[in-house]
C-alpha cells in the first residue's frame, strides 16, 4: 500500500500516533488539524486515501468532505470519528463516503484503507 494518506484531526496526539502506525505502509502520510488545513493540502499533493473525524473546529468533516467534493476531489474518504453512530454511518455513506469508524477501532481502520486503496 505505497500510497499518499491524509490525516485530518484535531487530536494532534491521535494524528501523531496513527502517523507512526501506518507510515511504514505507505508513501507519504500529510496531517491536518481542520478541515481548511486539509483542503489547503488536497490543492497541491496527491492524496490517495482521506481519514477524517468529523467533529473539528474550523471547519468539521462533513463540510470538508462536501467541498472536496466540489472541488473533484475523489479520492476514498474514511470518517474516523468518537461520535458515530449508524444514523451518521447511512448519512456518509450516502454522501458518498468509504466508510465511517468508530474511535478507538484502529485495527478496523486499517483494514479499510487497504480495502479503499485497492
Amino acid at each position: 500500500m505505497k500510497s499518499n494518506l491524509l490525516i485530518v484531526d484535531d487530536e494532534i496526539e491521535l494524528t501523531q500516533n496513527m502517523k507512526e502506525l501506518l507510515e511504514d505502509d505507505v508513501q507519504k502520510i500529510f496531517l491536518a488539524h481542520n478541515g481548511e488545513e486539509a483542503l489547503e493540502i488536497l490543492k497541491s499533493e496527491k492524496i490517495d486515501c482521506i481519514i477524517s473525524d468529523i467533529r473539528m473546529p474550523v471547519m468539521d468533516g462533513l463540510t470538508m468532505f462536501e467541498v472536496a467534493k466540489e472541488r473533484g476531489i475523489s479520492s476514498p474518504f474514511i470518517f474516523y470519528t468518537g461520535h458515530g453512530s449508524q444514523e451518521l454511518k447511512d448519512r456518509v455513506l450516502e454522501l458518498g463516503a468509504f466508510d465511517l469508524l468508530t474511535k478507538p477501532n484502529f485495527i478496523n481502520l486499517e483494514m479499510a484503507i487497504k480495502e479503499a486503496l485497492a
